[in-house]
C-alpha cells in the first residue's frame, strides 16, 4: 500500500467516519482500504477501484489521481456529503473517489428509484452535492411537492449529459437553488446521436431559407392580427344577428346566447368556444356568469377587416383560396350553428398554408437525412400520419432511396417505427406519449404542431377543436414522454414564427 498516494491518505484520515454510504449501510475510510465492500452497483464498483488504487505504484497512483484531483477541485472545500444517482459508470466511479479525495461522504442512490423517494433521500442526508443523469434533473426540478423536501443543504449539482437547454437550466436552478455544472457524458452514443440530430435539423432549416426570402417576422405578425380581428368580428356579429351582445351595458348567460342564436347541441362547443375568444381578445366583457356586449357591428365593418387581412395575406404569404376558405365560411356561420347547413370537412390553419413551403422543405429534409443515415440490415420503417395529398412530402423525400432501404407506412401495424412523422391533434401529454409509443429507441417524432393559438380553426375547424398549446409545453410532454433530446423549427427570430406552427424534432431515448 502506498504511503505516498493521496487517495490513501484521505481515507485514512476519514478514519471509522463515514467514507460510503449504501442501502442504510455505513462503510469507513479504514473499512475501504481493508476491503470491506458493498454488495452491488456503484458501491462494489468504488470498492473495487479503490482496492486497485491502493496495490498501485505512487508514479502509477499519481498519474491515476489526476482527473481525481480536478473533480474534487470542482466539489471544493468540505463539509461534502455527495449524492450519486448514476450506475456504475465510470464517471460515477471516477466522482466518488473524488469526493473521498476531498474528504467526503459518498451516498449511493438509486438512479430506478421514484423521484419522491430520491427527494426525500437527499433531504434525509442532507446532501451537498449531487450528481446525476441530465434528464433525471429535469425530472426532480419539475416535481410537484418539491417544496415539500428540505433540500436547503444543498450546493452544487454535477449533471451529465447532452448541451442542455437555458430554460431548463434556469427552471432547475430556480427549483432547487443550488449551483448547477454539466458534465458531458465521455463517449456517449447518445450525446452522438444528439449531436446529429441538431446538425440534421440546422441542415433542415438552411434548406427551407429560399421559402422565407422577402419575409419578415414583421409581415407575418402583421397579417396574424389582421386575420385575427377579422374571424373575431365575424363571430361577434353573426351573434349580433341574433340580437344578443348589442349592448355593453346588458349581461347574457351563455344558456341565453345559445338559445337566442338557435345553436344545436352539436354546435354548442363551437360557440362556447366563440364566446370564450371573444372575451380572451376584448370583444366582449365577461363579468361572472354573465357577457357583456359590444356596440352593434355593421356588415361592412367585417368586409373592412377581411379586406385588410385580404391584402396581408396577397403579399406574398399564399394560395388566395386558402384565406377564402375561411373568409366564406364566415359567412355560413348562421347557418352552420342552427343545423340549416351540414359541417365542412376540417380544414388546416390558414397559417399552415403560409408555413407549407418552409415547413415542407424541412420536413422533406429530416425525412432523407434520416434514410440517408441508416445502415441496419433492416430497412427504414417510416410511419407518416394524417398525411394530406397523394404525393406526400414523406413519399417524395424516400423517393430518392431504393425501396429495399426504407417502408413507408401510412398506418400502425403493431410494430416499431424508425420514423414517425404527424400532425397534432390532441393536447401535448396524451399526443406525446402515444406518439412516442411507436417509435424504435434512438427513432425520430417529426410533429407538426401549433404553437399559438389559430384562430380561423373557430370558423373551419372541429366545434371541438383543440387550444394550441406554447412550444414549452410540447418540449416538456415529449421530454416526458422518454425524448431526451427535442429541437424546435423555426429558431428564435425566424420570419417564419410568428405564424405559430412548430416542427419539433425528437429523438426517443
Amino acid at each position: 500500500m502506498s504511503s505516498s498516494s493521496s487517495l490513501v491518505s484521505a481515507l485514512r484520515d476519514l478514519g471509522d467516519r463515514p467514507a460510503v454510504v449504501a442501502e442504510g449501510r455505513a462503510i469507513s475510510g479504514i473499512g475501504l482500504l481493508l476491503g470491506v465492500s458493498p454488495p452491488g452497483g456503484l458501491p462494489k464498483a468504488l470498492a473495487e477501484r479503490v482496492a486497485e488504487h491502493a496495490a498501485l505504484a505512487p508514479s502509477a497512483a499519481r498519474t491515476a489521481e489526476a482527473r481525481l484531483r480536478h473533480w474534487a477541485g470542482v466539489l471544493g472545500p468540505p463539509p461534502i456529503r455527495h449524492t450519486v444517482l448514476h450506475p456504475a459508470t465510470d464517471l460515477a466511479v471516477e466522482l466518488a473517489l473524488a469526493t473521498l479525495l476531498a474528504g467526503g461522504t459518498v451516498h449511493c442512490g438509486d438512479p430506478e428509484q421514484q423521484p419522491d423517494e430520491q427527494l426525500a433521500a437527499l433531504a434525509a442526508t442532507g446532501t451537498t452535492h449531487l450528481s446525476l443523469p441530465s434528464p433525471l434533473l429535469w425530472r426532480l426540478s419539475g416535481r410537484p411537492g418539491l417544496d415539500d423536501h428540505d433540500l436547503g443543504a444543498l450546493r452544487l449539482i454535477l449533471h451529465v449529459g447532452p448541451e442542455p437547454r437555458q430554460d431548463d437550466v434556469y427552471a432547475a436552478v430556480d427549483a432547487l437553488g443550488a449551483v448547477l455544472a454539466h458534465v458531458r457524458a465521455p463517449k456517449s452514443e447518445d450525446e452522438a446521436a444528439d449531436h446529429r440530430l441538431r446538425t440534421d435539423a440546422e441542415a433542415a432549416e438552411a434548406a427551407a431559407w429560399k421559402h422565407t426570402i422577402g419575409l419578415t417576422a414583421d409581415q407575418t405578425r402583421a397579417f396574424g392580427a389582421h386575420l385575427d380581428h377579422a374571424v373575431l368580428a365575424s363571430l361577434l356579429l353573426t351573434l349580433q344577428q341574433a340580437g344578443v351582445l348589442t349592448d355593453p351595458d346588458h349581461g347574457h348567460t351563455e344558456a341565453e346566447i345559445l338559445a337566442a342564436a338557435l345553436v344545436t347541441p352539436a354546435e354548442r362547443p363551437r360557440v362556447a368556444n366563440w364566446l370564450d375568444a371573444l372575451a380572451r381578445h376584448g370583444l366582449i366583457a365577461r363579468r361572472g356568469p354573465l357577457f357583456h356586449g359590444a356596440p352593434p357591428l355593421a356588415a361592412t365593418d367585417t368586409r373592412d377587416a377581411w379586406r385588410l387581412a385580404a391584402e396581408a395575406w396577397a403579399d406574398g404569404l399564399g394560395p388566395a383560396a386558402a384565406l377564402d376558405r375561411v373568409r366564406r365560411g364566415t359567412a355560413r356561420l348562421p347557418r352552420l350553428v342552427t343545423g340549416e347547413e351540414a359541417p365542412r370537412p376540417y380544414a388546416a390553419p390558414v397559417r399552415r398554408a403560409a408555413a407549407r413551403g418552409y415547413l415542407g422543405t424541412a420536413l422533406g429534409a429530416l425525412v432523407r437525412s434520416s434514410a440517408e443515415a441508416h445502415d441496419g440490415p433492416q430497412p427504414l420503417r417510416v410511419l407518416e400520419l394524417d398525411r394530406e395529398g397523394v404525393e406526400t412530402t414523406v413519399a417524395r423525400a424516400l423517393a430518392g432511396r431504393p425501396r429495399r432501404h426504407s417502408e413507408h407506412h401510412l398506418a400502425p401495424d403493431g410494430g416499431r417505427y424508425d420514423v414517425v412523422v404527424a400532425t397534432a391533434t390532441g393536447r401535448p401529454e396524451e399526443e406525446a406519449a402515444a406518439l412516442v409509443g411507436l417509435l424504435a429507441p434512438g427513432g425520430r417524432l417529426l410533429l407538426l404542431a401549433p404553437v399559438a393559438e389559430q384562430l380561423d380553426l373557430l370558423v373551419t375547424g372541429d366545434a371541438r377543436a383543440v387550444p394550441a398549446e406554447p412550444a414549452s409545453a410540447w418540449r416538456a410532454a415529449l421530454a416526458a414522454a422518454g425524448c431526451p433530446q427535442v429541437v424546435t423549427l423555426p429558431g428564435e427570430g425566424h420570419p417564419t414564427g410568428p405564424l405559430g406552427q412548430g416542427l419539433f424534432v425528437a429523438r426517443a431515448g
